[in-house]
């Protein structure tokens, strides 16, 4: 009711009834409100991946893995909800729009969610209801982010149309989400639950998380032109999707670049406390070495994209990444940590605008080749991929730590030798070999060059015979 009331209240935000004029430039207001969105799933679901396995193994006390094991099996749940979810964007039609229905209704509902990941009323006496718990509220988070994300991200290829546009409007969606998301979500985290407590951050993060994605809605413009394309079924959707093979070289690269970062930010507090040694006010600063300078290198990496395309610019930030996380292997203190993540950001911010560059492109070589928007079913597909890297590297990372001989009850002093040579291995070793595929993918990708331009072209054609169609018909209705 309360997300109902909302949406009434912005109902002078809704969906403008009024095409958009081809090759349209969007206000930098307009692109930082959008960008809002980004930054609140960014910060709810960076803290969960980066904190939810040391907070179950570390905090609660349950034996890391089953809390690797339990995050991997949730993943599967994703098989379902991801691509439906985004077959009922792309059908859905109301007065807010496809996209901005869902996200206001379920702003609030997802920041409660969260908090409630945090909140388990059990505690290490009882492992198995506390087990329980951990994948019952996890999977009802998990559900609403991934609608709140999935409509976040399709509106994207519909608001920006050309590869400039879209590097810059996604250098702005990532800065202002690395900087409001994953700044507040990795590097602040460790000082509130240190100095206020896990309750804290619990209700902190969700609240705003949950008014960031209401403040998005003023941002974001949709074509009401595309919902009025013909509806076609789920099988024909999955069909479709499911047999493009570009898509499916989209999907892997996705995933190698998830991984890459995934590995890295839920290995940090592991390493922070039983590598290094230090508390987490050092691990917010180390943290943040690492989104600062990712979060400005978007500026530099926005100008490489609309110069050499999205393709060739992710082949060169991938490379980058492997070779400056070789020094993770033999850090062991706090100076030398800071300038390796600060330079290592430098080469992933590149990682962090490619999806959105690849996704947007695939959406437009489909337009082209069927007539149809499918922004939604593609970024489902995706959402179902992008659940697997974290839940992928915390069971690798749990499985690891239980077979060097971990124990939660130990001092980091006292736990094996075995347990820090794992921390280290994992974080070097697996980014490494996903920088490997993830670059032979690339190399894979086939729109690029001229038969991207042309593409792009032809997509710019249908959009304006689109809207051409649409104003004509809303005209002869009145």
């Amino acid at each position: 009711m309360a997300d109902q009331i909302l949406l009434d209240q912005t109902d002078e935000l809704a969906l403008d009834e009024r095409p958009p004029e081809a090759e349209q430039t969007v206000p930098l207001w307009r692109t930082l409100f959008y960008s809002l969105g980004n930054a609140a799933g960014l910060l709810t679901y960076s803290t969960f991946n980066t904190f939810i396995q040391y907070f179950y193994t570390t905090v609660m006390g349950l034996p890391p893995e089953w809390v690797g094991r339990g995050w991997f099996a949730f993943g599967f749940w994703n098989a379902v909800n991801d691509p439906v979810a985004g077959w009922l964007s792309d059908r859905t039609s109301t007065r807010w729009g496809r996209r901005r229905f869902y996200i206001g209704l379920l702003a609030i509902p997802t920041g409660l969610a969260f908090a409630l990941v945090w909140l388990p009323p059990f505690d290490r006496s009882n492992p198995t209801a506390l087990l329980t718990y951990f994948l019952v509220m996890i999977s009802i988070y998990d559900l609403m982010q991934t609608i709140l994300t999935l409509n976040q991200d399709a509106v994207f290829p519909e608001m920006y149309e050309t590869t400039q546009a879209r590097a810059q409007g996604a250098s702005i969606r990532q800065l202002v989400g690395v900087a409001a998301g994953n700044g507040l979500a990795v590097a602040l985290t460790p000082a509130v639950y240190e100095n206020l407590g896990w309750t804290a951050l619990a209700v902190l993060w969700g609240s705003a998380a949950a008014l960031m994605h209401l403040l998005s809605l003023i941002g974001i413009r949709e074509n009401p032109a595309f919902a009025k394309k013909r509806k076609v079924s789920f099988r024909e959707q999955i069909r479709v999707v499911a047999t493009n093979r570009t898509f499916a070289i989209v999907l892997g690269i996705n995933f190698m670049t998830r991984f890459i970062i995934a590995a890295f930010v839920v290995v940090m507090p592991f390493y922070a406390d039983y590598v290094l040694q230090i508390e987490g006010a050092q691990l917010t600063q180390l943290l943040l070495a690492l989104f600062v300078s990712a979060g400005l290198s978007l500026l530099i990496w926005q100008r490489v994209i609309a110069r050499i395309g999205s393709r060739k610019a992710m082949i060169i930030s991938m490379i980058g990444t492997a070779l400056l996380a070789l020094p993770l292997i033999a850090v062991n203190d706090l100076t030398s940590m800071a300038i390796v993540l600060g330079v290592l950001g430098l080469a992933v911010g590149g990682s962090g605008l490619g999806p959105d560059m690849l996704f947007a492109e695939v959406v437009d070589d489909d337009y082209v080749r069927t007539g149809q928007r499918r922004e939604g079913m593609y970024r489902g597909i995706l959402g179902f991929i992008f659940r697997f890297p974290p839940a992928l590297a915390g069971l690798v990372l749990g499985e690891w730590l239980a077979l060097a001989g971990f124990d939660s009850d130990l001092a980091a002093s006292a736990q094996p030798e075995a347990v820090i040579t794992s921390i280290r291995a994992f974080a070097t070793a697996l980014p490494l070999l996903a920088v490997v595929i993830g670059t032979v993918l690339l190399f894979m990708y086939p729109l690029h060059g001229e038969r991207l331009k042309a593409i792009q072209e032809k997509a710019a054609v249908l959009r304006r015979d689109a809207n051409d169609a649409y104003r004509n018909g809303s005209a002869e209705a009145s």
